[in-house]
């Protein structure tokens, strides 16, 4: 068997610091990809509406070449009022997001408040307010969401507003041990302000992922009708080469900029997960139970939401997903950070079963 990941002592305070700094390059950076495919959208109107409206004699003169250099010629008015339109749309829905998005993923998923006179809920209850006092933050609100799965994530603009939403099958199958690790590890979140980061990039990544499918659909329905029509003289042809130039061009920025998207989340994503496993240890003072934890979560259905849900990206847990997906996946591996909680004093030896905690009356 492998050795654990070293896991060195971890200076909390710089750790959050450092997070919040490359959380908010990390903004600039999905804004800098939202006005590159605004960008790029504006100048294929523009010059889609030039190639097709220029005498015959001035289009014969066109090629592919000159095509792909006006791209990165002086701008078009077109291309800026795209950019700057992508940019207003992805912060104005960040901002609605960020102050509405715990409601919002509430009610995507069907989340409702616990029930104080359900004792599974009721022990949840008691852990968020544990958590709470231990982190010296207000108690996030608690929320279930009626389901097998394993799981669980927290959501808000700050403490203050914050929820942390569990699973009921987390709820009944965890030992009270294993859910303070996990209401750990999510209060965590709530600590550092993750929530808030998370929530804002998650809203500007769905903007970028919407205008991709918008752009597909465009470029599926220009292959269905043949373009725009032919002008009844002989540079027909040439404004069709052209015109699918274009085409290949925004099919080509509508495929990369979602990847762009994913592996810069990637490149902070996995950090916040590791600095939220460390923190949970320290508000429990115990890291078996966040260990045993994680080890059920191995061996469950973690499926609350779908892999490209802005919710599953929040999630203690992602989607069970093949192997060769981990690459791109926004949490790190869970044996890996099993591993890296051995290290601080934990024993990884798999977690007796319990028998669940039946939902009837509390007391």
């Amino acid at each position: 068997m492998a050795a654990p990941t070293p896991l060195y002592s971890t200076d909390f305070e710089r750790a959050i610091a450092r997070n919040k700094r490359n959380t908010i390059i990390l903004i600039a950076v999905l804004t800098l990809i939202s006005g590159v495919l605004g960008y790029v959208l504006g100048w294929a109107i523009g010059i889609l509406g030039e190639i097709w409206s220029l005498p015959s004699a001035a289009v014969a003169q066109l090629s592919a070449g000159a095509v792909i250099a006006d791209l990165f010629g002086p701008p078009r008015p077109q291309a800026i009022i795209g950019a700057l339109a992508m940019i207003g749309f992805g912060l104005v829905w960040g901002l609605i997001t960020l102050y509405a998005g715990a409601r919002i993923l509430s009610a995507f998923i069907g989340a409702r408040p616990a029930d104080p006179n359900v004792l599974a809920e009721k022990r949840f209850i008691d852990v968020v307010e544990e958590m709470a006092i231990a982190a010296g933050l207000p108690p996030p609100k608690p929320m279930v969401v009626e389901t097998e799965a394993l799981n669980a994530f927290a959501s808000g603009a700050d403490p203050e507003s914050a929820m942390i939403t569990a699973t009921s099958g987390i709820l009944a199958t965890c030992t009270r041990e294993e859910l303070q690790g996990v209401i750990g590890h999510e209060m965590s979140h709530v600590a550092d302000f993750d929530v808030r980061y998370a929530t804002v990039v998650a809203a500007m990544a769905g903007v970028v992922v919407l205008v991709q499918h918008l752009l597909l659909d465009v470029l599926r329905w220009s292959a269905w009708t043949g373009g725009p029509r032919e002008r009844d003289d002989r540079s027909g042809g040439v404004r069709l080469v052209l015109t699918l130039v274009v085409l290949v061009i925004v099919a080509v920025v509508a495929i990369v900029a979602p990847i762009a998207v994913k592996l810069v989340q990637l490149a902070i994503s996995r950090q916040r997960e590791y600095l939220a496993d460390a923190s949970s240890v320290k508000l429990t003072r115990n890291p078996v139970g966040l260990i045993h934890a994680l080890q059920r979560l191995q061996q469950s259905d973690t499926a609350l939401a779908r892999d490209t849900s802005p919710v599953a990206a929040l999630c203690i847990a992602p989607p069970r997903r093949l192997a060769l997906s981990d690459l791109l996946a926004t949490h790190p591996p869970l044996a890996d950070r099993i591993a890296r909680l051995e290290n601080l004093g934990g024993i990884a030896v798999p977690p007796a079963p319990e028998a669940p905690l039946h939902h009837g009356p509390w007391g």
